[in-house]
């Protein structure tokens, strides 16, 4: 999406930092393939950015294309250790992961997303999820969406 509502997005500074604690579900993400039946809910504009694994068209697993992994990083993060980012993030997915959180630990979690958004930046969080009351630094902005003050 961010290829196509971005049509000079080499010249941006775009760029998509994927994180994980599982080195192994990193390496396959970065390898970059899936059962092709996980696509057929992505629109058909954005199917071309998936090809056949293989010769046969009617592969049972696709790839990501060079073009869409281009913008992506893979990296390791454990969210209870320092963070090795520096710049502030637009955006910050962080979906079906602090349901495994204590009530304070997803505090103080929620409140280092925040010291890494940019002013009017985004927090999506997963549905199953919630704040545990207001930041006072967000405001809900959709069911599991929220905005950084300015």
């Amino acid at each position: 999406m961010l290829r196509r509502a971005i049509p000079d997005v080499e010249r941006q500074d775009v760029r998509i930092l994927a994180t994980d604690i599982d080195t192994d579900v990193l390496s396959k993400a970065a390898h970059g393939g899936y059962p092709a039946a996980s696509i057929e809910d992505v629109p058909e504009s954005y199917r071309s950015l998936f090809q056949p694994k293989g010769s046969r068209a009617t592969s049972p697993v696709v790839v990501m294309s060079d073009e869409l992994k281009s913008l992506i990083r893979f990296r390791h993060l454990n969210l209870m250790e320092p963070w090795p980012m520096r710049g502030l993030f637009d955006a910050i997915f962080c979906r079906n992961v602090m349901i495994y959180f204590d009530g304070p630990t997803k505090t103080a979690l929620i409140g280092r997303f925040v010291e890494q958004l940019k002013p009017g930046g985004w927090l999506y969080i997963g549905h199953s999820e919630s704040l545990l009351g207001t930041h006072q630094n967000l405001s809900h902005a959709g069911r599991t969406i929220y905005r950084r003050g300015t």
